[in-house]
C-alpha cells in the first residue's frame, strides 16, 4: 500500500513539472495548457490499456511494477534538460499557426515514454496485491486512495517546498527518489508472491437487475463519461475560482490538490463500505452517486458564487501572503470538496464492478482494470478540448457548469434505465433532481464573480472566456469628460489597465520609439492591454507593427479604446495574433527593429517566465542588427529581490544595457531595461528633430515629452550600474523560475513602487559617454549640462512626490496636505532647473490653498525666474486675496513691465 502513495506522489510531482516545463513550448494560452494535459492523460490512457491484457499474466507484477517507476525515474532526472531542448525546438517545428491536435499529440509523444509507466502501474500494481490479498473490491479503492493521497503531498510538496529551495532539475530528482522507494517497497513487499486463487465475492444481488455484472459495459460507459464530466468540472471550476484567487503558481497547485484529497477521501471511503456498496444493491449505489454528483455540482455552483465574500472572511485584503494561500485552500476545499468526494467514491465503485468476477465462470478471478483506467484516461484527455477550447468559448461560465450537472442527471437516469428500475423510481429521481438543477442554476445565476463597477462606471460589453473574464467600463467623471469619456479594460479582478488618458502607457510607446531612432521599420509589441503602448508606434514611419497578446479577447476589446491606441485595429501596417509571446519569439522567424516587453506581473503564473534568461536570449535572437529590446517593468508589482533577479538575468544577456524610467509616478513608476547586442546610441540631432516634428507636437505636449533636455532626465543606470544593483541575485531561468515561484511571496503594498523607486534613486547614475553623440562636442557638452540640471530637478520632484506619497498614506484626512517640509523638494526642482513643469502644479497649488506658504513660495520663484508671467500671475491673485494693495500696486507695475494687462 505504501508503494501507491510514493508512486502516486512521484506522478505528480514529476508531472507537475513537466506540464510547466512543456508549457513553456506549447504557450501559455489555452490551447497549449490544455494541450499538455490532453498529452498527459492520453498517455496514461494508453499506458492502461497496455496493460490491460498482461497486468494479470505476468508471473511477477511487483517487480513490473518496479521495474516501470525505475523508467519513471530516469524520464524524470532526464527531464529537465530534455524538455527544456523540446521547448526550444517545438515552437519552430510547430510554427504559430500548428493545429489543436497536432498540439496534443506533440505533447503526448514528448511524454510518452514516462506516462507508459505511469498509465501502466496502477493495473500492475493491483495484480500484485491480487496475489496476496482476497478483498479485492476494498483493495482496489484502498490501493485509488492512497495513489490519490500521496499525488496531493507530491504537487504541494514539489510547489511549495522543492521548487522554490532547489529548483527544477534537482526537485525532480527529489521526485525520482520517490519512484525509486515505490519501486523499492513494492519489490519487497511482494518478494514472495504467489498466486491465490480465492477471491472474496459479493452476496447475491438484490437489485431490480441483477445482470450488472455480466453487461459490464454499461459500467465502462460510465467510467469513461464520468471522467468527462469530473475533468470538465475542474476546467471550469479552476477557470471560475481563478477570478477573485491571486492567480499564482500556488493558487493552482492549491487547487489541483483540493481537486486530488478529494477523490482521494471519497474512494478511502468507498473502501471502508466497498462490501455494503457491492454485495446488496450495487447498481443502486452506483445510480445514487451518480445522481448526487448531479445535483452536487449543481448546488456547487452556488458555493463557487460565494467565493469572493467567503475569501475576503478568511483573508481580508491586507493579510499576509501566508494566509491569503490558506485562505485560497480552505475556499477550494469548501467549494469543490463535497463534489470531489463523490466523484472518489463513483470511480472507486465503478472500478470495482468492472474488477468483479463474474458469477457464472469457475474459478472465480477478478477481471483487470486497465481498460477501465484507459477509457476513463481518454475521456479525460478529451475534457480540456471540449470544455476548455469549445464549451467556455461557446457558452458562459455558468451554462459550461450547469452542463456538466445535466450530464450526470443525464447519465443517472440512462443506467437506471438500463437496469430496468421501476419507472415510478426514474420518475422522482429526475422530477427532483431536474427540479434541484433547475433551483440551484437561477440561485447562482452567473458565474462571473468580478464585482459590479460600482455608480461611476458602467460596463460597455464583457466576455467570459478561456482565459478569464475581460471586460470594458466607462465614465465621465474627472479626468474624462462626456466629449471624452474614460474608458478601463479589466481581466478577472486583478488586472485594469486605462481608467485614465493612458499618459504613463503612451509615454512608454513614444519613449521606445524614439529609442530605437527613425530607421526603425519594424516593431513587436508583446502585450497589448489597451493597445496604448503599440499604439503609440503607429506614429513614426514604421512599415510593419506586430501585436502579441495572450488573451483574445484583450484584442477584440482594442476597438473601444482606438482613442488611446491610434486605431490600433484598422492600421493595415498592424498585425495583431493572440498567442503566447515565448511562444511566438521561438516560433516567429522575423527580425525586429524594436521589440518592446510590456508591464507583466511577475506573480502571476506563467508572467515569471517573461522574466527568464531564456526569454530574453529569444528577443535578443529576433533583433535585427542595431536593434533595441525594452522591457519595462512595473516597480509597484515588484519585490526589490525579484528586480535584482530580473536586472541580473538581463545583464546576462545583452552587452550592451541601460535603464530609464518612463513617466514620473512613484504611485505606479515604470522602469525601462534597454538592451541590445550592440553599443546603444541616440543622435542628439535626430532626437531634437523627432521632438520638434510639427505632426506629432500635439502628441507630445499631452505627453509632456516636449523637451529634449527632458528625454534623458529620467536616465537611471548604464550596465554596470544594473550589474551593482543586481548584486548577488541568481539569474532567472527556466530551471530554477526564481522569479515565479519567490515574486507571488513577496508583501507588496500601496507604497511598493515608492519604495522601490527610492531605492533606486540611490544607486543613478549619468548617463555614460557615447550613450548620446553629436558631430559637435560643445553642443554634446551643452547637451549633458542641460541634461544633468533636468536630472537633478527631477530627484528633488521625486523625493517631493515619495514624501506626498507616505504623508497621504499615513496621516488623518484632516490634517493639511502641504507643509513647507513637503513642499521644499519641489521648490529646490524649480530653482535648479526653472524649464522642468512636474514641480509646477505642485507648487501653485500649494500657494493658492495657503497664504503663508504663497508668501514663501512665489517670492522665491520670482526670484529664480524674473520673467515667468504664470508666477507672476500667482503672486498677483495672492495679493488680491490678502487685500496688501501696496505689494499689489507694485507687482501690478511689474507685470506690466512684461506686457501684461
Amino acid at each position: 500500500m505504501a508503494a501507491a502513495a510514493f508512486a502516486g506522489a512521484a506522478a505528480l510531482a514529476c508531472e507537475t513539472s513537466w506540464t510547466r516545463l512543456l508549457g513553456l513550448a506549447l504557450g501559455h494560452e489555452q490551447l497549449g495548457v490544455l494541450a499538455v494535459l490532453a498529452g498527459f492523460f492520453g498517455g496514461m490512457a494508453l499506458g492502461a490499456a497496455l496493460a490491460h491484457a498482461r497486468a494479470d499474466s505476468v508471473r511477477a507484477p511487483a517487480r513490473s511494477f518496479a521495474l516501470l517507476q525505475v523508467g519513471v525515474a530516469a524520464y524524470a532526472i532526464a527531464s529537465p534538460w530534455s524538455l527544456t531542448w523540446f521547448g526550444g525546438w517545438l515552437p519552430g517545428a510547430l510554427g504559430l499557426a500548428a493545429p489543436a491536435v497536432l498540439s496534443v499529440v506533440a505533447a503526448a509523444v514528448i511524454l510518452l515514454p514516462a506516462t507508459l509507466a505511469l498509465g501502466a502501474s496502477l493495473p500492475l500494481l493491483v495484480a500484485a496485491r491480487r496475489q496476496v490479498a482476497t478483498d479485492d473490491a476494498r483493495g482496489l479503492a484502498r490501493l485509488y486512495a492512497l495513489d490519490t493521497i500521496g499525488a496531493t503531498l507530491g504537487v504541494l510538496a514539489m510547489i511549495h517546498l522543492l521548487l522554490p529551495a532547489l529548483g527544477v532539475p534537482r526537485a525532480t530528482a527529489v521526485a525520482a527518489a520517490l519512484a525509486l522507494i515505490s519501486a523499492g517497497l513494492a519489490s519487497a513487499g511482494w518478494a514472495n508472491e504467489r498466486p491465490n486463487e480465492q477471491v472474496e465475492q459479493a452476496a447475491p444481488a438484490r437489485d431490480p437487475d441483477d445482470g450488472l455484472l455480466r453487461e459490464r459495459w454499461i459500467s465502462y460507459v460510465a467510467i469513461g463519461v464520468t471522467g468527462l464530466l469530473g475533468l470538465g468540472l475542474e476546467v471550469i471550476g479552476v477557470r471560475v475560482l481563478a477570478q477573485v484567487f491571486s492567480g499564482t503558481i500556488y493558487s493552482f497547485a492549491d487547487l489541483l490538490a483540493v481537486w486530488l484529497l478529494g477523490t482521494g477521501l471519497g474512494a478511502g471511503c468507498h473502501a471502508r463500505l466497498s462490501a455494503r456498496a457491492l454485495g446488496r444493491r450495487p447498481a443502486t449505489v452506483l445510480v445514487a452517486l451518480v445522481w448526487a454528483l448531479a445535483l452536487s455540482v449543481a448546488l456547487t455552483a452556488m458555493l463557487a458564487k460565494a467565493a469572493p465574500e467567503l475569501l475576503e472572511w478568511l483573508a481580508p485584503p491586507s493579510s499576509a501572503w501566508g494566509r491569503r494561500q490558506l485562505a485560497e485552500l480552505a475556499t477550494a476545499g469548501i467549494v469543490l470538496g463535497p463534489t470531489t468526494i463523490l466523484m472518489g467514491a463513483c470511480f472507486a465503485h465503478l472500478l470495482a464492478l468492472i474488477a468483479a468476477p463474474d458469477p457464472n465462470v469457475t474459478p472465480a478471478r477478478p477481471r483487470s482494470i486497465g481498460l477501465a483506467l484507459a477509457i476513463n484516461g481518454l475521456a479525460a484527455a478529451a475534457a480540456p478540448v471540449v470544455f476548455g477550447l469549445w464549451a467556455i468559448g461557446s457558452l458562459t461560465y455558468a451554462e459550461v457548469w450547469a452542463a456538466i450537472a445535466w450530464g450526470y442527471l443525464l447519465l443517472a437516469v440512462g443506467i437506471a434505465w438500463l437496469r430496468r428500475f421501476p419507472p415510478r423510481v426514474i420518475a422522482f429521481g429526475s422530477i427532483v433532481g431536474g427540479l434541484t438543477l433547475l433551483s440551484a442554476g437561477a440561485g447562482a445565476g452567473s458565474l462571473v464573480l468580478v464585482e459590479d463597477e460600482g455608480d461611476a462606471w458602467t460596463i460597455v460589453e464583457r466576455r467570459e472566456g478561456s482565459l478569464g473574464v475581460v471586460g470594458v467600463s466607462r465614465t465621465t467623471q474627472a479626468p474624462g469628460s462626456i466629449e471624452r469619456p474614460l474608458l478601463r479594460l479589466r481581466v478577472d479582478r486583478h488586472f485594469r489597465m486605462g481608467g485614465a488618458l493612458s499618459i504613463g502607457e503612451r509615454r512608454m510607446g513614444h519613449v521606445s520609439m524614439l529609442l530605437a531612432g527613425p530607421e526603425a521599420r519594424a516593431a513587436l509589441f508583446l502585450g497589448l492591454g489597451t493597445g496604448a503602448t503599440a499604439g503609440a508606434g503607429l506614429s513614426y514611419p514604421l512599415t510593419q507593427l506586430t501585436g502579441v497578446e495572450l488573451v483574445p479577447d484583450v484584442i477584440e476589446m482594442l476597438p473601444h479604446f482606438e482613442a488611446v491606441n491610434a486605431g490600433l485595429t484598422t492600421d493595415p501596417r498592424v498585425r495583431l495574433l493572440p498567442v503566447d509571446a515565448r511562444r511566438f519569439l521561438r516560433a516567429d522567424n522575423g527580425a525586429h527593429d524594436l521589440i518592446v516587453a510590456d508591464l507583466f506581473h511577475p506573480a502571476r503564473d506563467g508572467a515569471g517566465s517573461l522574466y527568464a534568461r531564456e526569454q530574453f536570449t529569444a528577443a535578443r535572437e529576433r533583433l535585427s542588427p542595431g536593434g533595441l529590446f525594452v522591457q519595462w517593468l512595473p516597480l509597484y508589482q515588484l519585490d526589490w529581490r525579484s528586480l535584482q533577479m530580473i536586472a541580473r538575468t538581463f545583464v546576462d544577456v545583452f552587452p550592451h544595457a541601460h535603464a530609464m524610467l518612463a513617466l514620473y509616478n512613484v504611485e505606479t513608476p515604470a522602469l525601462g531595461l534597454i538592451g541590445s547586442a550592440s553599443e546603444i546610441q541616440i543622435s542628439l540631432a535626430q532626437l531634437e528633430r523627432a521632438l520638434a516634428d510639427p505632426e506629432r507636437s500635439a502628441l507630445y505636449r499631452e505627453l509632456a515629452l516636449t523637451d529634449p533636455r527632458d528625454f534623458l532626465a529620467g536616465y537611471m543606470l548604464d550596465r554596470a550600474g544594473l550589474i551593482e544593483l543586481a548584486g548577488d541575485a541568481p539569474i532567472n531561468d527556466d530551471l530554477h523560475p526564481r522569479v515565479e515561484l519567490l515574486a507571488p511571496r513577496a508583501e507588496l503594498g500601496p507604497l511598493t513602487g515608492a519604495d522601490n523607486l527610492e531605492r533606486l534613486l540611490t544607486q543613478r547614475r549619468a548617463w555614460p559617454d557615447g550613450f548620446v553623440t553629436d558631430p559637435d562636442p560643445a553642443a554634446l557638452a551643452r547637451y549633458r549640462a542641460a541634461t544633468a540640471g533636468f536630472a537633478d530637478a527631477l530627484a528633488h520632484y521625486l523625493q517631493g512626490e515619495l514624501a506626498l506619497r507616505r504623508r497621504l498614506a499615513s496621516a488623518p484626512s484632516t490634517a493639511p496636505v502641504f507643509t513647507r517640509e513637503l513642499l521644499a523638494p519641489y521648490l529646490a526642482a524649480y530653482l535648479r532647473e526653472p524649464a522642468f513643469l512636474p514641480a509646477r502644479p505642485r507648487l501653485f497649488a500649494a500657494a493658492e490653498a495657503d497664504p503663508i506658504l504663497a508668501e514663501w513660495l512665489l517670492p522665491a520663484m520670482l526670484e529664480r525666474t524674473p520673467n515667468h508671467r504664470r508666477a507672476h500671475q500667482a503672486w498677483l491673485a495672492h495679493l488680491a486675496r490678502i487685500h496688501d494693495q501696496p505689494r499689489l500696486d507694485v507687482a501690478l507695475a511689474a507685470w506690466r513691465e512684461l506686457g501684461g494687462d
